[in-house]
């Protein structure tokens, strides 16, 4: 979900570089919810099912919570991808930069988290973007 331009001063500058380094560092440069490492090709599936793109035949598929699965998709189901990891606002407030309310996520693990959030937030944009509808005088003509 690319960043709105109201909120991208929240995510530049040396401030938040900084910031985003000591999460990453802290998460060992891993997703932390599915501990896909950054920067690494991976193979995903759907329902969020991965596996390191770079592994031979025999590498087991693991689940959006990095447990070892027996389902396999099918060819046509799988994306060879490049994980980049991401922080995310755990109470989505930008700007709210303490370590307890940030977390290391890779993009597909941070749109699941914030999803609700997402359609919360794409809901009221629209509502505030049109009229209300009277039912005055002129409704009823």
């Amino acid at each position: 979900m690319p960043i709105r331009k109201d909120l991208k001063p929240f995510y530049r500058g040396a401030a938040w570089k900084r910031t985003r380094l000591r999460i990453l560092t802290r998460a060992a440069h891993r997703c932390e919810q599915c501990g896909v490492k950054d920067h690494f090709l991976y193979e995903r599936g759907p329902q969020g099912s991965y596996r390191c793109a770079e592994s031979r035949a025999g590498e087991p598929w693991k689940n959006s919570s990095g447990n070892i699965t027996t389902f396999e998709p099918a060819p046509a189901y799988r994306r060879t991808m490049m994980i980049v990891l991401t922080i995310a606002h755990l109470n989505h407030i930008p700007g709210d930069d303490r370590d307890e309310n940030l977390k290391a996520l890779c993009q597909w693990c941070h749109l699941n988290y914030d999803r609700l959030h997402h359609k919360d937030t794409r809901t009221a944009r629209k509502d505030a973007a049109r009229p209300m509808l009277s039912c005055g005088e002129e409704g009823m003509r």
